[in-house]
């Protein structure tokens, strides 16, 4: 691997450790004392906090991967270590989808003036049991990454450079495992959780539609949610499931087309940035959160500034 890339992977797995895992860190704090100080469990705090937790440990593990690839390449062909950082990767991947696809739900039925007898009795149940709900998704996740790795095996071929002294190596990677079981661990991982999501951004959007065409007709006056607040929603929940997306794509093409270690490290970089993303998602949809970070970037701004002065 070049020098160049060399230390622009050092450089930007720095920056996504040094700016993902407090952004995460300060939102899942945030969260515990919701949930700590209020007379009932949030809903919301509850799937932000596991979701936090998720992010930390996502980044932790691909931070792992990516020394490992930099500083011992040769022994991320070890097949049994190559499943292991795989599910490792997998199982919060998966995780955040079911996550994601909790937090769309919650949030449409919180705002959506739907009075569909199905939506009123799922509203009922995923307040009574989301910690349950949340502990089945973990399990559905753990068996889908347990399926997935075992479809791999790694092989490498060394190609001569135009220096005779050097040696370039290459990975690929072949698949073993039954098309079936591999289409349960993609349905159960991915899928889903990914129609799960869409589906309650559509009748998110449906209702904030016929929200704003009372509006228009003057029939709504002062009754439901502020159009502000559908329209934050919305796009919150949006916002979630296209990064969902992006990442389940490149994770594919991280698994199925691997064909050198810089391919592989650019996926896992690509992969690692998607836990700073969701945190600053998080921190645009609550103004609350949004307001103590930002306050907390100002007065660390102005301590530095002050201690710069003195000097």
């Amino acid at each position: 691997m070049s020098s160049v890339l060399n230390s622009f992977v050092t450089t930007v797995t720095v920056v996504q450790i040094g700016v993902g895992i407090p952004l995460n860190t300060f939102i899942l704090i945030f969260s515990c004392k919701n949930l700590k100080n209020g007379l009932s469990v949030s809903p919301t705090d509850l799937i932000y906090a596991v979701k936090e937790l998720v992010n930390i440990f996502l980044q932790l593990v691909l931070t792992a991967e990516n020394l490992l690839i930099l500083l011992w390449p040769h022994l991320f062909l070890i097949r049994e270590l190559h499943l292991t950082m795989t599910f490792l990767m997998l199982s919060p991947i998966y995780y955040s989808y079911w996550l994601t696809g909790w937090l769309c739900a919650h949030y449409c039925l919180s705002i959506s003036n739907f009075t569909h007898k199905l939506l009123v009795g799922f509203k009922r149940f995923l307040s009574s049991f989301l910690p349950q709900l949340l502990l089945l998704s973990a399990i559905i996740s753990f068996v889908s990454s347990a399926l997935t790795p075992w479809e791999i095996h790694m092989e490498s071929q060394e190609h001569p450079s135009t220096n005779s002294s050097q040696v370039k190596l290459s990975v690929s990677a072949v698949f073993l495992m039954p098309t079936a079981c591999r289409l349960v661990a993609t349905l159960l991982g991915s899928c889903l959780p990914f129609i799960f999501s869409l589906v309650f951004i559509g009748v998110t959007t449906s209702s904030l539609i016929r929200h704003m065409k009372r509006m228009k007709q003057n029939f709504s006056g002062n009754k439901g949610p502020n159009l502000q607040v559908y329209i934050n929603t919305t796009r919150t929940m949006i916002l979630f499931l296209t990064l969902s997306v992006i990442s389940y794509i490149i994770g594919l093409y991280f698994i199925t087309t691997i064909s050198s270690y810089e391919m592989m490290i650019m996926s896992l970089l690509s992969i690692m940035s998607f836990p700073l993303f969701e945190a600053a998602i998080i921190i645009q949809a609550v103004p609350k959160l949004r307001k103590m970070v930002v306050g907390k970037v100002c007065a660390g701004t102005r301590c530095g500034t002050e201690t710069e002065n003195r000097t």
